[in-house]
């Protein structure tokens, strides 16, 4: 049942218009394909110690064995094996080939093991259908990190994407600059990707039945309409799981993750960190019916934290938020952006004509901004909503190893 208190502020508290750090984290969980876990300059990335009761699910981690003709690059051999102290280690060292921007030149082919620049251009272009891009580091500076189209059943796995063309803060020069950029790319499988200071980390269009699992995103820098770590657009059926999506002061956010006009669509066991938009969400479903989201952690956001709702003519309903959790919320302006517009609402509800009531369970809120502005409208939702008040801490993010740094 929901807290009374909840339930009384909600109904009272007055609101504004929504479109559409935590200080420190305890522990990280480093899903390593090396030895040790290695560390870089920026702030909060170090790898830390593994979380064993969080370790099956993610031991599904890299050297899948793939044997498609057409191969660019190094022959790979990654093992796994365990080690003392709870790490997990590949085989032998992955050397990468420097190289310039790549095109697809057959369906099935296999690019690894590559060093990529691309000053102009796309990192790689995907035209052909269930191509194999794996182990590979791709900076780039003018252009997507890999841009693939009508390349239906392609897979893109451990793999490191840096937007090297961004400033050292605040909004991107391009909407055009996404980590990886799919369209018209059906049952594409994405898979141990850490991606930083794209446009957008990830965006996919047109692509039903998209599987995302193991990403590591960071510092997403827009501008509008991009600025997700994430974003499905007319993509149902898509599933996104074992992530975290964080920015900071450097960051220029939309919202975290948008599922946007896809219906049936699954996020499940994530942590969405940090965002600066006014009208941004952690987690937005926007105009889409029959979602879920479950086990996600929203911290430090602003507008809200989980919103589902329709998009102009486009409905909502039916989706459900499970086991999410919100905290250290905040309600003023921000890295030089307006303060949100939501006033420091948590959960935004909202469904169309006719629509079934979306599902409000076992959720929680802790340090809120605005402690009154938990949930609008409770119409929208099931009776029986539950979201209690209660101290937490959030789910540690991930941290990917690989073995070439």
């Amino acid at each position: 049942m929901p807290d009374d208190n909840l339930a009384e502020e909600a109904a009272a508290f007055p609101r504004g218009r929504m479109r559409h750090a935590l200080p420190h984290l305890v522990g990280h969980l480093d899903v390593s394909a090396q030895a040790e876990p290695t560390s870089d300059t920026r702030t909060g990335r170090a790898a830390g110690n593994l979380l064993e009761s969080r370790l099956n699910r993610r031991c599904l981690l890299a050297g899948l064995a793939l044997s498609v003709s057409g191969v660019v690059g190094a022959a790979l051999h990654l093992g796994m094996g365990r080690s003392g102290g709870g790490k997990w280690f590949g085989g032998a060292a992955t050397f990468l080939r420097p190289s310039g921007p790549v095109l697809s030149r057959a369906d099935g082919q296999i690019i690894e093991n590559l060093d990529i620049y691309a000053p102009q251009g796309h990192g790689i272009t995907i035209l052909h259908q269930g191509v194999i891009v794996r182990s590979c580091r791709i900076r780039h500076a003018m252009g997507s990190g890999i841009y693939a189209r009508g390349a239906a059943g392609i897979r893109l796995q451990d793999l490191e994407i840096d937007h090297v063309g961004v400033p050292p803060s605040g909004t991107g020069p391009s909407q055009n600059r996404n980590n990886i950029e799919l369209e018209s790319c059906p049952d594409a499988i994405i898979i141990r990707v850490e991606a930083s200071r794209g446009s957008s980390n990830i965006y996919v269009v047109d692509c039903p039945g998209t599987q995302m699992s193991f990403l590591e995103l960071h510092d997403a820098r827009g501008p509008f309409p991009r600025g997700q770590n994430v974003q499905f657009n007319r993509s149902p059926d898509t599933s996104l799981e074992e992530f975290s999506a964080e920015n900071g002061p450097t960051s220029w956010t939309e919202d975290n993750i948008s599922v946007f006009h896809s219906d049936r669509c699954a996020v499940r066991r994530g942590l969405v960190f940090y965002n600066n938009s006014p009208t941004g969400a952690g987690v937005m479903l926007e105009g889409s019916f029959n979602c879920l989201v479950e086990d996600v952690d929203a911290v430090q956001q602003g507008n809200g934290a989980f919103s589902a709702v329709p998009q102009g003519k486009v409905g909502s309903g039916g989706c459900s938020f499970n086991r999410c959790r919100s905290r250290d919320t905040y309600n003023e302006p921000r890295d030089g952006r307006d303060a949100p517009t939501s006033n420091g609402l948590s959960f935004h509800t909202r469904i169309s004509e006719g629509a079934e009531k979306h599902s409000v369970r076992d959720c929680c809120v802790y340090a809120l901004a605005n402690p009154g502005n938990i949930i609008w409208e409770t119409a929208a939702v099931h009776a029986g909503w539950s979201i209690e008040r209660k101290t937490f801490d959030p789910r540690p993010p991930l941290r990917l190893a690989f073995n070439w740094r």
